[in-house]
């Protein structure tokens, strides 16, 4: 059980950044995207954002809204470089994809308490397509074609049950199969995808996902404890500051 002293420490440090993410919105471009996500409320994470309109996000969208293929979350839901009194973890410079279709420059910085848990995520996510645009414009003036390809419409990302059925839906067809043809190792494939999405965040998304792929919701949570990183085959974690007792 958390204690009152952590607790105080981390609504403390989220109160501090919704500032920041305030006054970044006075400084950045609108082609710079900054959210804030309080990690204990997964279903409405999003607690402050500098322009949202990037990638259709408000105040109270959830977690599983954000832009496909982020690999901060991806290591998140695997656990990935947990230590015990570790103050936060960069995963820096990867490209992300909106649902519009545009790609994103994104860094996301978790941050975490002594124990090691996350409880708030950092993150910048940058629109380069206007430069990309440039490019494509230079190289038609000396006769190379690059066309972008047009953006389709933003969609409603604050509409939870929307989304968990579209992952759900994403990491059947990923498997290529019908749910009746699937195997064990196919559905594990399913899980482990809607993982990476972030969705077993979401309460009750386990048994829904279990009434998908016709499983029990106790079969769910093998699966995710098979994917679970085996500290005994772990490489070595780089080394990042330390909090402050």
């Amino acid at each position: 059980m958390m204690s009152p002293r952590t607790d105080r420490e981390r609504k403390l440090v989220i109160e501090t950044l919704k500032g920041i993410v305030e006054g970044l919105q006075r400084t950045i471009g609108r082609n710079v995207e900054v959210v804030l996500h309080d990690l204990s409320r997964p279903g409405h994470s999003v607690v402050a954002i500098a322009n949202g309109q990037l990638t259709g996000r408000s105040v109270g969208s959830p977690i599983i809204s954000g832009p496909f293929d982020d690999l901060a979350l991806q290591r998140l839901m695997s656990g990935e470089d947990v230590v015990a009194g570790e103050a936060f973890s960069i995963v820096g410079d990867y490209r992300t994809r909106a649902r519009s279709g545009r790609e994103l420059d994104s860094t996301s910085i978790v941050l975490r308490d002594e124990s090691g848990q996350a409880y708030a995520a950092f993150c910048i996510n940058a629109d380069r397509s206007k430069l990309r645009e440039l490019e494509t414009l230079v190289r038609g003036l000396v006769g190379s074609e690059a066309l972008e390809p047009e953006p389709a419409a933003e969609g409603d990302a604050a509409n939870v049950d929307g989304l968990v059925s579209e992952i759900i839906e994403s990491g059947i067809a990923a498997t290529g199969k019908a749910v009746a043809a699937m195997s064990r190792e196919d559905k594990v494939e399913a899980v482990r995808y809607m993982n990476g999405r972030g969705l077993f965040l979401i309460r009750s998304s386990v048994d829904l996902v279990a009434a998908s792929l016709g499983v029990s919701r106790f079969t769910i949570y093998n699966y995710l404890d098979e994917m679970k990183p085996n500290p005994s085959t772990e490489g070595p974690v780089r080394r990042k500051r330390k909090a402050h007792a």
